[in-house]
């Protein structure tokens, strides 16, 4: 089945800010002094801008690409004849095995959390997308006490649906509907984001506050995004976020591994600014983004994609076979 491109240019977008929430809780920061002016107002816009456009919204999106992306999973391996759900109980737990590690350098990260709640998508397979649509709003109004879990199981049933409704797969054929939702998502970011700012005032709920502020940002980030991407010349100059998503769970975990050997190596704990800490963020963006383009002008993935398959598989799959064959210049493992 024909690779949706959609997907990695989400998953990119998503890891670009994702980087930059877990830099600072990775790496205590301090701020810049007040007397350097310009560079302190600099400084203390993009944290506003990291907390209202930022924090919670894009792991948020990568629950709701966790969901399309077992849908996808599931409806191609039945389409081969294998066992899907088996084959896909397997790839949690090599995912559980991932987050495991690199839960011991980024405590709360989310992959383990993603391998663990994972699984109870699968009775939701069979159901009509109508069901999972509903389930999804019953998860979605539940995270407003269940806090983030709730809100990544909820994004994990709209992604399934989404994948059910194929609604990525058919984008100009429902151009209107889409633009109908981005506009809508768009009048209501002010409401969400002062539904936020009450919330922390009044309960001081963080988690609670992120789910009602979030929603409308986020659906307009990938309405807007997927529209765009319907432009070829748009696809080209956003060229970058596809090779950054199509390597995600690699990039994902290189992050960690670079925000922290920098961390030793400069010695950055308690002692750079945050706005030290965005244009290091920027910086390993950059070169992933190269890294990215470099390594899967060579290989059909990511390295670390290739081992979660092959350990899905235990082996490498035909199917992959197939596909390496058909990609010339390209090296096999």
């Amino acid at each position: 089945m024909k690779r949706i491109d959609i997907l990695d240019y989400l998953r990119g977008f998503a890891l670009v800010g994702i980087i930059f929430i877990n830099i600072f809780q990775m790496i205590p920061y301090i701020h810049v002094p007040k007397e350097y002016g310009f560079w302190n107002h600099l400084e203390q816009g993009i944290l506003k801008f990291i907390d209202m456009a930022v924090y919670e919204r894009f792991y948020t999106i990568f629950s709701f690409l966790f969901g399309v992306g077992f849908f996808l999973f599931i409806s191609r391996a039945r389409a081969r004849g294998d066992k899907a759900y088996l084959l896909f109980v397997r790839r949690l737990l090599i995912l559980f095995v991932f987050g495991f590690i690199h839960h011991q350098f980024q405590p709360g990260e989310a992959l383990m959390l993603y391998s663990i709640l994972g699984l109870l998508l699968l009775p939701l397979y069979r159901l009509k997308p109508a069901w999972n649509l509903a389930i999804a709003i019953i998860l979605l109004v539940s995270s407003v006490w269940l806090g983030s879990i709730g809100m990544s199981l909820s994004m994990f049933v709209f992604g399934l649906w989404a994948g059910q409704c194929r609604i990525f797969e058919q984008v100009d054929r429902y151009s209107k509907r889409w633009i109908t939702v981005l506009v809508i998502s768009l009048v209501l970011i002010p409401a969400g984001l002062w539904a936020q700012q009450e919330i922390l005032d009044r309960t001081g709920m963080v988690d609670t506050a992120m789910v009602v502020g979030s929603l409308a940002e986020d659906v307009f980030y990938v309405t807007s995004l997927t529209l765009l991407l319907q432009h070829s010349w748009m696809k080209k100059w956003l060229m970058p976020l596809s090779k950054l998503g199509r390597m995600a769970l690699t990039n994902y975990l290189m992050q960690t591994v670079l925000i922290l050997t920098l961390d030793v190596v400069l010695d950055l704990s308690h002692h750079a600014y945050y706005l030290i800490l965005a244009m290091i963020a920027t910086e390993i963006l950059l070169l992933q983004m190269l890294c990215s383009f470099l390594w899967l002008n060579r290989f059909a993935m990511g390295p670390l994609e290739w081992l979660w398959r092959l350990g899905t598989y235990g082996k490498i799959p035909e199917h992959y076979r197939k596909n390496k064959s058909e990609q010339a210049g390209k090296i096999s493992f």
